[in-house]
C-alpha cells in the first residue's frame, strides 16, 4: 500500500543527490542569500525612526494593481524568508522586509511584535546605524511617555 510513497521518496532522494542538483540548489541558495541581504537592508533603512510609535491601525492607500503587485512580491519574500530560516540567508530580516512590502489586516501588529524581539531589534538598529540612519525608537512603556532609542 505504501509502495508508491517509498518509490517516490527514493526518487526525490536520488534527484537531490545528483551533482547537478546539488550545484543548482547551492547557486539558488547563494542567490537567495544575496537578494535577501539587499532587500532586507533596503526595507529596514526605509523605515522611519518613529515607525514603531505610529498607531497600529493605519492603512496605506494604493491602487488595486499596486496592492496585488506588492502582495505578490511580499509573498515571494515571505516564502524565501521562511526557507532561509533553514537554509543560508537572512531569514528573519527577509520576513520583516516581506511584511513591510505586503498589505494585509493586522500587518502593523505583526511587524511590531517581530521588530520588538530584542535580538531582531538590535540587529535592525545595527544595520540602520551602519547605513547612517537613526535607530528605530522603541515604544515607551504605558506608564512613561519617553521615546528613546533602545541600544544593545
Amino acid at each position: 500500500m505504501l509502495e508508491w510513497l517509498e518509490h517516490g521518496l527514493r526518487a526525490v532522494v536520488s534527484f537531490l543527490l545528483e551533482p547537478l542538483t546539488v550545484v543548482a540548489l547551492s547557486l539558488f541558495s547563494l542567490a537567495c542569500f544575496l537578494a535577501s541581504v539587499v532587500v532586507a537592508s533596503w526595507a529596514v533603512r526605509r523605515l522611519p525612526a518613529d515607525y514603531l510609535l505610529h498607531p497600529l491601525d493605519t492603512t496605506e492607500p494604493c491602487g488595486r494593481g499596486a496592492l496585488i503587485a506588492r502582495n505578490l512580491l511580499g509573498s515571494v519574500l515571505l516564502l524565501l524568508g521562511f526557507l532561509m530560516l533553514f537554509l543560508p540567508g537572512q531569514g528573519l530580516l527577509t520576513i520583516v522586509a516581506a511584511l513591510a512590502v505586503m498589505s494585509f489586516r493586522s500587518k502593523r501588529r505583526l511587524e511590531r511584535w517581530l521588530l520588538l524581539r530584542p535580538q531582531l531589534f538590535a540587529l535592525v538598529n545595527q544595520l540602520r546605524r551602519r547605513s547612517g540612519h537613526p535607530p528605530l525608537l522603541h515604544p515607551a512603556p504605558a506608564d512613561s511617555q519617553r521615546r528613546v532609542p533602545l541600544e544593545h
